[in-house]
């Protein structure tokens, strides 16, 4: 299924999955409703075991 996409997504990668807009996937993340790590101040980097694990219990 995403299989093309790294197994570490930024945040542009996972929007484009999930075909939502920045506001609601930053909202997503902030809530802690997709998991994510943050590397260094601004940079996100999203699993993309965690994303497909949020596409099934969506």
């Amino acid at each position: 299924m995403l299989e093309e996409y790294p197994d570490i997504l930024t945040p542009q990668e996972a929007m484009e999955i999930l075909g939502i807009g920045k506001n609601l996937f930053y909202k997503l993340l902030r809530n802690g409703i997709i998991p994510a790590k943050r590397v260094g101040r601004k940079i996100w980097r999203i699993a993309k075991n965690d994303l497909l694990l949020y596409l099934t219990t969506i």
